[in-house]
């Protein structure tokens, strides 16, 4: 009998530790995701191979209420060749129904192009100081900034403001070591103190616009030119309502795509945002955008050729306060 009982002991305890070790998994928290992505944050790109070309796509657009305000697409390609930086790019953007294209060519002679694609109209941006010109930072220059990996503070914080949103983190990992990163937020998974960070910069959005300062004169001579003709009349304000009561985060995501070095070579987002206006009218505003790297130490940016143009002058004096 004693030896039964023995063994309906054991068979007990084997039980409730079975019983135990699946609650145990069931309940614990899956956080493979949300470490793939810390594993991102915390890599250090500095010590990898240093970066003298790429190329940049990109896409972004609005939506208000269900209307698609704004569609853009870029590339940009940025290259360096005997010290000297040189970068062009291409955007196509549709706003309110109006359509512009355009393109920038900036070379290490100092000389910077814009092309109206849509117009067939070339410029030449004379009298460019350093600041203006892009070249008041080297690319290489770490003096403001350095990449480096994140420390354990900034880790601590990280982990307080995603809370329990560790959850909503999934990785899909590739036979090549790249990796997948997903996080997909609903309202109600939007943490407290997110909430709170939220709350309080659409306060201090609305000081700002408050106290804005007026358009720059410049602006008004700006829009002389056929590539905003046809865009000044679009009230942007009203197309895109300020959001200054019960403004919540409806929807987030983020997809990230990195290599075996952790390495970022791409980003998809969306986000969702509800909320009314000074009126009380309820709106729905829906952010889109994707970009990626591509051709690493294997881009050659496009040089303009002005043979055969007719080329205007931008003189860059007259849109700053620098004549003051």
């Amino acid at each position: 009998m004693k030896k039964k009982n023995k063994f309906i002991m054991i068979g007990a305890a084997v039980g409730a530790m079975t019983l135990f070790t699946a609650t145990a998994f069931a309940y614990s928290p899956n956080t493979a995701g949300y470490d793939a992505f810390k594993s991102v944050l915390k890599a250090n790109h500095a010590s990898g191979a240093a970066i003298n070309s790429a190329t940049v796509n990109g896409n972004f657009s609005v939506t208000v209420d269900g209307e698609t305000v704004l569609e853009a697409d870029g590339t940009g390609k940025m290259g360096e060749a005997g010290g000297e930086h040189n970068v062009s790019g291409d955007l196509d953007f549709t706003l309110m129904g109006v359509e512009r294209q355009a393109s920038l060519y900036n070379s290490g002679d100092d000389k910077v192009y814009l092309v109206d694609r849509t117009h067939d109209l070339h410029y030449q941006v004379i009298n460019l100081d350093d600041e203006h010109a892009g070249k008041h930072r080297d690319w290489s220059d770490e003096e403001d900034f350095q990449d480096r990996s994140m420390n354990k503070a900034e880790e601590a914080l990280l982990d307080f403001l995603v809370g329990d949103l560790k959850d909503n983190f999934s990785v899909a990992n590739q036979a090549d070591g790249s990796k997948t990163i997903t996080v997909d937020i609903s309202k109600e998974d939007i943490p407290l103190p997110l909430r709170l960070l939220m709350d309080a910069a659409s306060a201090e959005d609305k000081i700002g616009r408050a106290h804005a300062p007026e358009a720059h004169a410049g602006w008004e001579q700006l829009k002389q030119l056929p590539f905003f003709q046809g865009l000044e009349g679009i009230d942007l304000e009203a197309q895109l309502p300020q959001l200054t009561e019960d403004v919540a985060i409806e929807h987030v995501r983020l997809q990230m795509t990195v290599d075996a070095n952790n390495e970022v070579q791409g980003v998809q987002g969306e986000l969702e945002v509800s909320g009314k206006d000074e009126t009380g009218v309820t709106h729905r505003v829906e952010l889109e955008g994707a970009g990626n790297v591509s051709g690493i130490n294997a881009t050659t940016p496009d040089a303009y050729d002005p043979a055969g143009k007719s080329v205007q002058k931008i003189d860059a004096a007259t849109f700053d306060d620098r004549r003051h």
